[in-house]
């Protein structure tokens, strides 16, 4: 939005909607590895991949806030970013969710909006 239809960021609104939680979003260490290796430099990256299980090598991951560090980053206000704090997973029994429901899961939608 910035570079297609020079945006200002600080003029940006951005509503994070229902999705899967660091409460359940639980990986293996390839992939908390992957993660590490992209955001290596985003600060408390540390507190956003949690090793929950050593032995099984098992990792939750907090995507929501790595958005959310990601949309700081270029320029969004915190207080412009809006969190719905819902987790797909929690809520399973009336939102969509493929760690529940596997294939018979729904789909989720978005909308996205310029005011000009």
């Amino acid at each position: 939005m910035i570079e297609e239809y020079d945006c200002n960021p600080k003029d940006m609104i951005c509503c994070m909607g229902p999705c899967i939680r660091k409460c359940h979003f639980e990986v293996s260490k390839d992939v908390a590895d992957l993660f590490q290796k992209e955001f290596y430099d985003m600060k408390q990256i540390e507190e956003m991949i949690t090793c929950t299980n050593p032995q099984a090598q098992k990792y939750t991951i907090d995507t929501c806030k790595i958005n959310q560090n990601m949309m700081i980053g270029v320029g969004l206000l915190e207080e412009n970013i809006i969190d719905s704090g819902m987790c797909t997973v929690c809520h399973s029994q009336s939102m969509h969710s493929y760690r529940t429901h596997k294939e018979l899961a729904g789909r989720n939608t978005a909308i996205l909006g310029i005011k000009q």
